[in-house]
């Protein structure tokens, strides 16, 4: 049994804002592949496995282009996907790579 603690909620979803540092449009699998630690945290903070190779799969399904600037997006358990379930909480606190920044834009329920 895996048990996850903090905030969680069976209708949770959460708007970021994902910075595309570049000059060129990328889409969600190129931000996962360069942010594959942000898998490795969810999983050893939430006591589960999940393989990159599924979160890649779960980002290609739901195609989402990043345009250069800034872009909202919006992650959550109710996506019913697992790049949602997984970048619902990794990204609250917000951070940086070579290519994007992303921040904590708000709760929707």
């Amino acid at each position: 049994m895996n048990v996850r603690y903090g905030f969680v909620s069976n209708s949770s979803s959460t708007s970021f804002i994902i910075t595309n540092k570049t000059a060129q449009p990328v889409n969600l699998v190129e931000f996962v592949i360069e942010n594959r630690h942000l898998i490795d945290e969810f999983n050893a903070l939430y006591n589960e496995y999940h393989s990159f190779e599924n979160v890649v799969e779960s980002a290609r399904r739901r195609y989402f282009v990043l345009q250069p600037g800034d872009t909202e997006c919006v992650f959550g358990d109710a996506d019913g996907d697992l790049i949602g379930e997984i970048f619902d909480y990794v990204l609250r606190e917000g951070g940086e790579s070579n290519r994007f920044t992303w921040q904590f834009n708000g709760f929707l329920r």
